[in-house]
């Protein structure tokens, strides 16, 4: 059973100034996209005030934003007025469960996740895999960002190791990682946090 704050927390928080919200996509995250292109339409899971979504449509990439809080949706969905109208065309934001991304099975070739993963705790992160093998086809990319530390909160965000990743995204539960660096998560208003840049690719259908 996966232990996190809930809706209520979150929206409270999306209502006020959160502080993993910077106004921007994550830099080491966008960084990673820009070295291991996506593919296909990208599934944004808790997506949050659409930063990182917001980021791929100007780019001309497909996207879908999936958040439970639907403070942030909101915020998102109007955030969207302000781009152009061939952009805005290409993001789209749900309220849902982000936790079960093989719902997209079939319409997404990507997921991106900006702090998400690192909510979890390790059973909860073994099922969301095996969730996001059942979603990717092969070719399809997996990138992550979350937290190197652990912070002084209850329950969370919870460490995330590299020797977790490499067991979890192995090449015999049907992936390949072509990427795991050290890097920094921005936040707003305090120094920013140790973290881990992961962009894992799907290889073959074991692991569904």
């Amino acid at each position: 059973m996966h232990s996190f704050p809930g809706k209520l927390f979150f929206d409270h928080v999306y209502r006020g100034s959160a502080p993993w919200d910077i106004g921007a996509a994550q830099p080491d995250l966008m960084q990673l996209i820009d070295e291991f292109p996506s593919l296909g339409r990208v599934l944004d899971l808790g997506s949050g005030t659409g930063d990182l979504a917001i980021a791929l449509a100007q780019r001309g990439t497909p996207v879908l934003g999936v958040e439970f809080a639907e403070a942030a949706v909101d915020v998102a969905r109007s955030r969207l007025l302000d781009l152009p109208a061939e952009q805005r065309a290409l993001a789209e934001f749900e309220i849902g469960d982000a936790l079960h991304p093989s719902r997209w099975e079939g319409e997404i070739g990507s997921v991106v996740d900006s702090g998400f993963f690192h909510l979890f705790d390790a059973a909860t992160r073994r099922s969301f895999v095996l969730e996001l093998a059942r979603s990717l086809p092969p070719g399809g990319r997996y990138y992550m960002l979350g937290f190197a530390v652990s912070l002084p909160a209850p329950d969370v965000p919870r460490e995330v190791r590299k020797e977790e990743i490499h067991e979890l995204f192995s090449e015999s539960a049907g992936w390949t990682i072509q990427a795991l660096s050290n890097a920094q998560f921005h936040t707003s208003g305090f120094d920013h946090i140790p973290a881990l840049a992961l962009c894992a690719e799907r290889i073959d259908g074991a692991g569904r």
